[in-house]
């Protein structure tokens, strides 16, 4: 069956109808330019340097690989890693012509096809919400980086999730629908655990918060009313609980009064 809904599409991309709608919403996210700038504290994080050899799993569209790549130079070399054929093909894609040390590969992020001790540091951003094992991708990501090699991963936490909204009840019920969708929707809180339990040191956290007014790029990146259209089908809300909710932040939007905001978790720590 297709996965059409953002919220869920992103575990596995090529199963939706069109893929291309998570490349876009991928774009979407990656030019807000708060998200630019939580990109580059992961690159400091990292460690990243000229000559450096760097991982990225979850890569997407690849855009965090090939600006990692200005940084490392022609010495070095970043991989960029996603389950997505789709992903992966429009990595490439971009990457023609930029000779730049970059590498894309589809793959299962559970199981790395790299050896033991291969890169400099792995960094993962917003991917690890929509695997089936997070704590599996982070050992392997421990596997595969040297001894002394920074992990870096950057998540949100849907469990932070709020819309300014009229209805409290009803907004809580649909927001708590939405982050129970996402595979992982709590994975911010417990990434600071896991990094602990995968023997990393160092371990640190930075959180800082996500904002916008708009709807339009909100539901583009969130698949927000698509959210609200199947907590209907499973009975969560009723027809007219739906269309009164999303009328009311319609309403919001349209009177420049929309607000929206979720944590983000940036976690860090070495490999000893």
């Amino acid at each position: 069956m297709a996965k059409e809904d953002l919220a869920t599409g992103f575990t596995d991309v090529d199963r939706m109808t069109n893929p291309e709608v998570a490349v876009q919403a991928m774009d979407a996210a990656t030019a807000k330019e708060t998200n630019q700038v939580r990109r580059q504290q992961t690159f400091a994080l990292l460690e990243a340097k000229e000559g450096g050899c760097f991982l990225d799993v979850g890569c997407g569209p690849g855009d965090a690989v090939r600006a990692l790549a200005q940084i490392v130079g022609v010495s070095g070399r970043v991989v960029g890693v996603d389950s997505s054929e789709t992903m992966i093909a429009e990595a490439r894609k971009r990457a023609q012509g930029t000779n730049l040390p970059v590498e894309y590969y589809v793959g299962d992020a559970r199981h790395l096809d790299f050896a033991d001790n291969t890169f400099d540091g792995c960094r993962s951003e917003r991917t690890l919400q929509h695997v089936d094992d997070p704590r599996q991708v982070l050992r392997e990501m421990f596997r595969v980086a040297r001894a002394g090699a920074r992990l870096v991963v950057l998540e949100p936490d849907w469990g932070t999730f709020v819309i300014d909204a009229p209805d409290r009840t009803l907004t809580r019920t649909l927001l708590n629908f939405f982050c129970d969708s996402i595979r992982n929707g709590w994975i911010g809180r417990h990434l600071p655990g896991l990094f602990r339990e995968a023997q990393l040191t160092e371990v640190a956290v930075v959180a800082d918060t996500v904002s916008g007014t708009n709807l339009t790029a909100v539901d583009q990146i969130l698949g927000l009313r698509k959210t609200v259209g199947r907590a209907q089908e499973a009975g969560v809300v009723s027809v007219a609980e739906a269309a009164r909710w999303m009328n009311s932040v319609e309403t919001a939007h349209q009177a420049g009064h929309f607000f929206y905001a979720v944590t983000m978790f940036c976690v860090s720590g070495r490999k000893p």
